[in-house]
């Protein structure tokens, strides 16, 4: 398991077994990755798609890459610090994202990603930030890239700081 620099996010390494067949990956345990599963979801991105920045306040994500490779970038949004990473991803990697942590992805020749959800997706829980907003910097490897209406319509990088502190009950700037 490697460490990100945003306390609870988790990136792991699937070890393949492999022979004349093919590959097995596992890709979840509950022993070794307690959360509890209430949907699985998978979306497949053509080239150029990115999709982001999304964050939740109750549900953490666990992913993993089907098919392709993808950038990865998060944004911490639950300490007074915007602790931010970017990572690549491909068939070999999962990442556990805990809620409140924005997450979002970008993939350059395509890629099929599978999403396991601790909560069940009603829309309550659904929130986001521009993917260019210039407070998070992040260097995103497409240049003209395809967008949902949501994604493109986001707000601010600081709205979205601003409502995950007022639903945690704490003010931008760290006092409760």
């Amino acid at each position: 398991m490697a460490n990100s620099v945003i306390p609870g996010v988790e990136k792991r390494t699937l070890v393949p077994h492999s022979d004349a067949r093919g590959t097995l990956r596992e890709t979840w345990r509950r022993s070794s990755q307690p959360i509890d599963v209430r949907q699985v979801l998978v979306t497949s991105s053509n080239p150029g798609a990115l999709r982001g920045m999304h964050f939740h306040l109750r549900q953490a994500d666990l992913c993993f890459v089907a098919v392709g490779r993808i950038f990865m970038a998060l944004v911490d949004l639950r300490s007074d610090e915007l602790f931010k990473d970017e990572l690549w991803l491909d068939g070999a990697d999962s990442i556990l994202i805990p809620p409140g942590v924005a997450h979002g992805y970008a993939t350059t020749d395509g890629a099929t990603l599978c999403y396991l959800l601790t909560e069940e997706v009603d829309g309550s829980d659904e929130f986001g930030f521009r993917f260019d907003d210039p407070s998070a910097a992040i260097r995103w490897p497409v240049s003209a890239p395809t967008l949902s209406t949501r994604d493109r319509e986001a707000g601010s990088l600081a709205e979205a700081v601003a409502a995950v502190r007022a639903r945690l009950g704490q003010r931008v700037g760290g006092k409760a």
